[in-house]
């Protein structure tokens, strides 16, 4: 057996080897924990009608049912998850539904520009913003740092659910896909639970 052929014998044995794949079995903390109330916290706001200054859309939001969406990286994924999370919200605005994101950056004037061309090139209608790393430290947002892109929907101030996003899911078309659907079917969840 010369080297080009024990090179494929070995592609075979890893495509056909269930052991050699192996994902990472600790789960991502994906926020704040369900009933607990979602902090007030101000940020830059990059898009929208609050553009260029500091803004609580905690606050602003107020008791709606609302998807917040926080990311630690901007990847090729992250803005297929914003321009999904933002379709979302324009089929259900009628409904209540509302939506913002924020990047968390302690250089905002570096991440800002990438934020105003997602936001550009996808036709983003939910409004982004940029606030400092420390936001994902504290107790209350509990962003786990292996997560690019972590979603966190609340009604009444109270979490509902999360869900949490790796670069790898973000990059795998199929997996980002299904997951995608299953943060449809939650806030679907959101918008039809009693009060």
């Amino acid at each position: 057996m010369n080297r080009r052929q024990f090179i494929a014998a070995l592609g075979l044995v890893a495509l056909r080897s269930p052991t050699i794949q192996a994902e990472d079995p600790k789960p991502l903390l994906a926020g704040p924990a369900v009933g607990k109330e979602v902090p007030s916290f101000f940020v830059r706001a990059i898009t929208g009608p609050q553009m260029n200054r500091s803004v609580c859309f905690v606050c602003r939001n107020g008791d709606r049912p609302v998807v917040m969406v926080v990311m630690r990286r901007l990847e090729s994924g992250s803005s297929v998850v914003l321009k999904a999370v933002d379709e979302l919200v324009d089929r259900r605005r009628a409904d209540g539904l509302r939506a913002f994101g924020v990047m968390l950056s302690d250089e905002p004037s570096k991440v800002s520009p990438h934020l105003q061309t997602v936001s550009f090139d996808q036709q983003l209608n939910l409004p982004l913003g940029v606030g400092p790393e420390t936001l994902a430290e504290r107790d209350s947002l509990c962003i786990d740092p292996a997560a690019s892109v972590t979603l966190v929907a609340y009604r009444d101030r109270k979490v509902v659910w999360t869900s949490a996003f790796r670069s790898a899911d973000l990059r795998d078309e199929p997996v980002r896909s299904r997951r995608l659907r299953e943060v449809a079917e939650l806030t679907e969840s959101l918008l039809t639970k009693a009060q």
